[in-house]
Formats: structure tokens, sequence, C-alpha cells
């Protein structure tokens, strides 16, 4: 497409930088403008008009599941590409997109010839979000929650919340069972988690005045929390190595709060 423009909307600048760059080489009579949040995208998209756009989904002010249903709401916008170019690869995120019209997803991180390729597969094909497979992820949406919701009945009563800290990444769960050597928590299946071995941190919230701020460990076990391969839920055992005399006397006496 001659006289191509491009709106790249990421609050990562080096992000915008690099697909500017990708862009420019892939179609050099393109022009293409940057977004740092949404916010920004949405008025850059009221003063101009663009071809074809490029969005992170977490961003400030704005998320780009935001930009993507404000286009579509908009007359001149309604068959423009929108590509989602994003680390949030998990089934939720996937199918809430689509239900909100996007045309196509490109996960993070990604080469040149990916974002080309997308690019080049959205591009000429200008039409409104495809009604079918809107209502195809609303439906699995529905199926989705109602999953769930009928796991979390069967579910007995947590024994207080946590974060589970493994290298980079951050769990929220619920305590299933702990002792003094170990925990067992659970972990809504996002499609990523831990790995067995890895050296692991869990911050317990607070029951009462009381709190176990933080405890060391190692995961000794992740399991699916039913014989399904799209479990909602993982179990993961947490197995302690903390020695601190002190920090076990409190460890025992908030397991001795929750029993």
């Amino acid at each position: 497409m001659k006289n191509m423009k491009v709106l790249i909307v990421d609050d990562a600048k080096f992000i915008c930088e690099l697909v500017t760059k990708i862009v420019s080489e892939a179609f050099p009579a393109s022009t293409v403008k940057a977004a740092f949040n949404g916010e920004e995208a949405r008025v850059l998209l009221t003063s101009e008009a663009f071809d074809i756009i490029l969005c992170d989904w977490e961003m400030p002010k704005m998320s780009g599941l935001e930009v993507l249903k404000w286009t579509r709401a908009q007359p001149q916008y309604k068959t423009v590409p929108f590509v989602m170019v994003t680390s949030r690869g998990e089934r939720e995120y996937v199918l809430k997109a689509i239900h909100a019209g996007v045309n196509d997803y490109l996960g993070k991180p990604f080469t040149k010839e990916q974002l080309v390729q997308k690019m080049n597969k959205v591009l000429g094909t200008a039409q409104a979000p495809d009604a079918a497979k809107q209502a195809k992820a609303a439906k699995m949406m529905e199926q989705d929650k109602e999953k769930v919701e009928s796991i979390s009945k069967n579910v007995p009563k947590p024994k207080g919340m946590a974060h589970l800290r493994v290298h980079d990444q951050v769990f929220k769960c619920a305590i299933k069972d702990m002792s003094l050597k170990d925990v067992l928590v659970v972990v809504k299946n996002e499609g990523k988690f831990p790995q067995v071995l890895d050296q692991a941190v869990i911050d317990i919230e607070q029951l009462s005045g009381d709190s176990v701020a933080r405890v060391n460990g190692f995961i000794q076990m992740v399991q699916a929390a039913e014989a399904h391969i799209n479990s909602a839920f993982i179990n993961i055992r947490v197995t302690l190595v903390d020695d601190d005399p002190d920090k076990m006397a409190h460890l025992s006496k908030y397991i001795a709060s929750v029993r």
C-alpha cells in the first residue's frame, strides 16, 4: 500500500523505535507515528486517519483493549486493520481481543519477519470484524467463566492469600495448606507457571495483626488442579528452606491462626 499511515501504540519507547525502524524499512513509502499510551493514541486517531494500528495491551491511562474497543466504535475505523502486539498471549486475553474486533495478534518478543508477515496479512483486507468469530469468542469466554465458577465452588476455603515470586514473575495465589515444611498454593492457569526446582519466595498476606512477610523455598510440585489439559487452576507445592528461629516462630503463630 502506497503512502500508508501506520500508528504504533506502546508505552515502551524502545519498542516504538524498533517497530518504526522495521516498518520504515519494509514499507519505505509509509508514514509512521507513535503514541506512548492509549490516550495519546486516541488523540492521534481523532486528528488523523491511519491505515493500520499496531498496539500494545498493557499501557497507562487507556489499555490496548480499550483502544481497540474505541476504534471499532468509530465509523472511520470499523474496518481498519488492528494488530495487538503484546506479551499477553494467554487464552483469556486472546478471546477478549477477538471479541472486541482485533484482526490479528502478535506475541512479544517478535522478529522483523513476524511483524512484516502480520502486517501483510491484514493489509488490503479491510473489512468489519468477523461477527462469527466474535460470537464464538464470547461463547468460549462464558464457558471459561462458568468452568471457573464451578471449580471454585468445590475448592475448600483458602487459608490465606499470597504472592509467589519466581524469577521475574509474580503469581497471585490462594493458600490451600501450609506447615513449617511446605506450603500448597493454587494459582489461576494463565499459560505461565513455575518449574519444578525453581527458587521461590512467598509473601503471605496478613489475616490478622501479625503477618508473615516473606518465606523462602523452592518449587517441589506443579500439578493441574483437575484432570484436564485446560485445567483452570494449577496446584503448586513450595518446600520451605528458611531456618531462622524467629521466622519459624512467626510462621507457627500464623499457621495456628488459620487452622
